[in-house]
């Protein structure tokens, strides 16, 4: 899984995109299956804004500083996500849809550390009204913690980006299963404090972070290890941070063929549709 441009003598291929013809920059040359996915995600995409703005405008006015915060933090994680659903790209394999200066690897990935770091304030936000609606206090310092968690996972995931190296993505991902677990850990911390609805939506709330954690856990931690682990086995030499960036800035490999999108479709689609609407939700929470 782990994907080099090396020539036969060993070394790495001029990090630019190829040139292609104007079927392959379009769609025109795409598996259909790999067109309807792209063509869902854009639709969703397209579907969360509006449904931002939509409730925007029904919370416009409110002097409720937790929820014009939370809104602000949202709109952002949407807009991100709908950025990264039109010009879906995987980091390490420098795979991309579009041939575009908009599809590279450090744009994109620059992209989803702004949102993924806006989503895990709306994260700590939550916390923390949880922790002034109960009078715990430890929530607070559960609170206070997850930004710079989410900060420490964002370093190990720029490190694998530039190096190629997947140990990163492998500690990134406990990092956000700590997260996971800290929500449900709070959740149920306050649940009995709850009133009868709100105790309905904390045990849903529960056990989908529960779930979260344990399938990162279950799945990502150990495909990414795996992954570490070929690499070694091959000899990979992994990229110093001069060259990984001018690599992530440069190269890009066009990919249209379903077999090269299928093992990312899972992940992607769950991320930038149930990974918008957990923020919108946020929002009234």
């Amino acid at each position: 899984m782990l994907r080099f441009d090396y020539d036969a003598m060993g070394d790495r291929r001029p990090a630019t995109a190829e040139r292609k013809p104007l079927e392959d920059v379009a769609l025109r040359g795409a598996d259909k299956p790999t067109r309807w996915w792209w063509s869902f995600l854009f639709l969703v995409s397209a579907g969360n804004l509006v449904l931002w703005v939509v409730i925007a405008r029904e919370v416009q006015g409110l002097s409720d500083s937790y929820v014009a915060q939370q809104l602000l933090l949202s709109g952002i994680f949407v807009a991100a996500c709908a950025f990264r659903s039109i010009l879906p790209r995987v980091d390490l394999e420098r795979q991309c849809l579009w041939n575009s200066p908009l599809s590279s690897i450090f744009v994109g990935r620059s992209v989803a550390t702004v949102a993924e770091l806006c989503f895990a304030g709306q994260c700590a936000l939550l916390i923390s009204k949880l922790s002034s609606l109960t009078g715990n206090s430890s929530l607070q310092a559960v609170a206070w913690s997850i930004v710079p968690l989410i900060l420490v996972a964002q370093v190990c995931c720029w490190y694998a980006v530039i190096s190629l190296n997947h140990l990163g993505h492998a500690i990134e991902e406990i990092l956000w299963s700590a997260l996971a677990l800290l929500m449900a850990l709070s959740l149920g911390l306050t649940l009995g404090q709850m009133p009868a609805g709100g105790r309905i939506l904390s045990l849903l709330g529960m056990a989908a972070c529960a779930g979260a954690a344990v399938l990162m856990l279950a799945v990502d931690v150990p495909m990414y290890l795996a992954r570490w682990r070929q690499g070694r086995k091959c000899g990979v030499r992994y990229l110093s941070i001069t060259e990984g960036l001018k690599d992530a800035l440069q190269r890009r490999r066009v990919a249209h063929r379903w077999c090269d999108w299928r093992p990312e479709v899972p992940w992607m689609s769950l991320y930038f549709t149930v990974g918008v609407w957990l923020s919108l939700c946020f929002v009234f929470a």
